[in-house]
């Protein structure tokens, strides 16, 4: 990599660099399933989405909100 190129960050944490991103518009690349940031955003999201779903729940079963 030349030293006046700039890394920018990865597409799903902007505080981890990524040196495969070669612009700052906003796409997965094909090699992002298989990062370990990419697999730690995945499960972070699965993590909100059970959250929720448990409220969804709650509140169905008794129709107030946790």
């Amino acid at each position: 990599m030349a030293s006046s190129e700039k890394l920018l960050s990865c597409v799903f944490f902007s505080d981890v660099l990524c040196s495969f991103r070669k612009s700052a518009r906003f796409y997965v690349m094909d090699r992002c399933p298989e990062c370990s940031h990419y697999k730690r955003f995945e499960q972070q999201m699965d993590e909100e989405e059970r959250k929720t779903m448990e409220e969804f729940d709650e509140i169905r079963r008794t129709g107030v909100h946790p």
